[in-house]
């Protein structure tokens, strides 16, 4: 190559390493302007005027006065008439300095427009103490941060960075609309979860909790499958890993697959809380639809608003046996233990000692709160002998709507109803794709197949609603939008309604996506609580706060172990009016936890929770009569 190509070759490769090169570039040019220019009038011999004492100019003022002839194109008028090489060379150095300066405004207006723009993409680090990091975005994302505002409530400087690959000005837009005014500062950045350089960006080596959210859009807005979900979620895991941080984060993740969930515990280990979704909403949505006013026992339970659990060392009841521990707690409610061996006994037998250094398990309004302030004894003579369990009968089900959540939703239910039980399933899918373990290996349940659209008004008045137990109403995602497939919800539970009208009322529990169209379709029953992704977001959001709630949840939440129950309050205690301590001690017998109860009378009462009230005082007197129930923590 010639000498010419290769100075173009050096000079592109200048070019392109930024404004920062550039403006280098333009300073040594103007750099050799102004050497040659003072090497001209040393060489002609011509000088700049002499000073007041007639003395010739020194060499660096020759230099200085030329660089100002560079850079100001007015300078060159100012020249007296003394030699006209000298003002010839300076209206060289002058033209040349035009072209320098212009370039360098060319550069800097270039440069300062990048910066904005950078600015405005949300592409500098953060530099935050203490925050949690939101990895991705999907339609849990508001409810999610809602919590979390609600959770560091009372926290000075608390902050959430949420890092996705949007528009890092239409998410400050979408998320100041969906908060409204909070104290919680949320931070954008754009960039991909996927990379490290961009994950570094939310400072994950000062955060105290990252969550990383499933996605369920492309950018074209076609929907994505569990399967690349999932492969996303588990990039991103791979990329806080490749970070080598010097202390280990805080992992909450969103899953699809129990596969994958195999594969990220081999990247992240056990310290990570990796959230099957799709089995909890399944599993949230037969648990709901099966037992009336649980799905609000649920909603209390989960969100910061009210009472919330916490896991919390009481070194004073070390020696205590956890029966009698349970009724020390005067304002809150003891639910179980977590070991000094790290053993989550949830609840423990009633003779269970507690050891030194072992954590409790308890409800309660705030952390501040967890006292033991208990002194109501319960009064024995009123306590109902367990007689056993009362008979299963069969169930039937009505399932409507079909999507990838059905098959997890027939397992679910067939765990729960009795045999012989029978669910009869319409919805546009064909049933010819389930799983041949679902169709044919389900022990308690015989299903029924119809292939028919569910917002047909003639349709549903087709079906047997006089002889159904329960209706669970599933969203039709296929091909659609999360907008319209809960505008179909929308519709059929309005059909439902009008149609059931004074007859039977059967419990209906409905799945929609979008937490911002369940008040479209509440009714004012509990019955109706709609089941949306704001339940897994209040179990995000509860684990990124405190890491002890992962063993805790997986218990509650889970296919075995303990559950949540509303039992007839008749089967506890004989007197309408008893302390609640007294109902404590009832279930403490059966080898349960009660920490709520709900009135039949205020069922339909939206203002006074749909009857549900949850971790009363135990010196409270409670009128529960034949109709109200007692919320316990039971394994069967």
């Amino acid at each position: 190559m010639d000498l010419k190509g290769r100075l173009r070759y050096r000079f592109d490769n200048v070019m392109a390493r930024g404004v920062g090169a550039q403006i280098l570039l333009l300073a040594a040019i103007t750099a050799v302007i102004v050497l040659v220019a003072t090497a001209a009038t040393v060489a002609f011999g011509v000088q700049p005027p002499a000073d007041d004492q007639g003395h010739a100019q020194p060499f660096g003022t020759v230099v200085w006065i030329s660089l100002m002839h560079s850079l100001d194109a007015g300078t060159v008028a100012g020249d007296p008439l003394t030699s006209w090489t000298y003002l010839w060379i300076m209206l060289v150095v002058t033209i040349g300095g035009v072209f320098v300066v212009s370039a360098l405004i060319g550069v800097l207006t270039t440069g300062f427009g990048q910066f904005l723009e950078n600015l405005r993409r949300g592409r500098s680090r953060v530099v935050e103490q203490g925050h949690t990091i939101v990895l991705g975005w999907n339609s849990t994302v508001f409810p999610l941060l809602a919590e979390l505002a609600e959770a560091n409530r009372n926290v000075r400087r608390a902050s959430v960075v949420v890092l996705a690959d949007r528009d890092k000005v239409e998410m400050d837009e979408e998320i100041a609309a969906a908060l409204g005014r909070t104290r919680l500062r949320v931070v954008t950045r754009r960039g991909s979860a996927l990379t490290v350089d961009d994950v570094r960006l939310a400072s994950p080596e000062t955060a105290k909790a990252v969550v990383v959210l499933a996605p369920e859009r492309h950018p074209d807005g076609s929907v994505v499958t569990p399967a690349e979900a999932d492969t996303v979620v588990l990039s991103s895991l791979l990329a806080l890993d490749k970070l080598a941080l010097a202390r280990p984060l805080h992992l909450v993740a969103q899953v699809a697959d129990a596969r994958t969930q195999a594969v990220a515990r081999t990247v992240v280990g056990d310290r990570a809380a990796l959230l099957l979704t799709s089995p909890l909403i399944s599993r949230l949505l037969v648990q709901t639809g099966r037992q009336s006013g649980l799905s609000v026992v649920y909603g209390d339970l989960l969100d910061f608003a009210g009472s919330e659990i916490y896991v919390v060392p009481r070194p004073e009841l070390a020696g205590t046996a956890f029966g009698d521990a349970v009724l020390r707690f005067g304002t809150s409610t003891l639910l179980g233990v977590l070991t000094a061996d790290d053993v989550l006994l949830l609840p423990p037998p009633a003779d269970h000692v507690l050891g030194a250094g072992d954590l409790v398990v308890v409800l309660a309004e705030d952390d501040d709160r967890i006292l033991l302030d208990g002194s109501t004894a319960p009064d024995e003579a009123l306590i109902v002998e367990a007689v056993g369990d009362r008979p299963r009968l069969p169930e039937r089900t009505l399932v409507l709507g079909t999507s990838d959540r059905l098959p997890v939703v027939l397992r679910e239910l067939d765990a729960n109803v009795a045999p012989g039980s029978t669910a009869v399933v319409v919805g546009e899918g064909d049933p010819g794709h389930l799983p041949k373990d679902v169709v044919g290996g389900l022990a308690n349940l015989a299903l029924t197949f119809r292939s028919a659209d569910i917002t047909d008004r003639d349709v549903l008045e087709s079906l047997d609603l006089d002889g159904v137990d329960h209706v669970l109403l599933l969203a039709e995602t296929a091909d659609r939008s999360q907008a319209l497939a809960d505008a179909r919800t929308t519709v059929t539970l309005l059909h439902l309604r009008d149609i059931t009208r004074g007859t039977r009322k059967v419990p209906v529990t409905s799945e929609i996506l979008d937490i911002r169209n369940r008040d479209l379709v509440a009714s004012g029953h509990a019955d109706d609580f709609i089941v949306s992704n704001r339940l897994v977001s209040l179990v995000v959001s509860q684990i990124a706060e405190n890491p002890h709630l992962v063993r805790v949840f997986d218990e509650l939440l889970g296919a075995d172990g303990h559950e949540v129950y509303l039992r007839p309050a008749a089967d506890y205690v004989t007197a309408a009016g008893t302390p609640f301590a007294t109902v404590c001690g009832a279930a403490l017998r059966r080898g349960e936890i009660a920490f709520g109860y709900r009135l039949g009378a205020h069922a339909a009462d939206a203002e006074r929770a749909f009857g549900v009230v949850l971790n009363p005082p135990k010196s409270a007197t409670v009128a529960l009569g034949p109709d109200d129930h007692v919320v316990v923590l039971a394994e069967h």
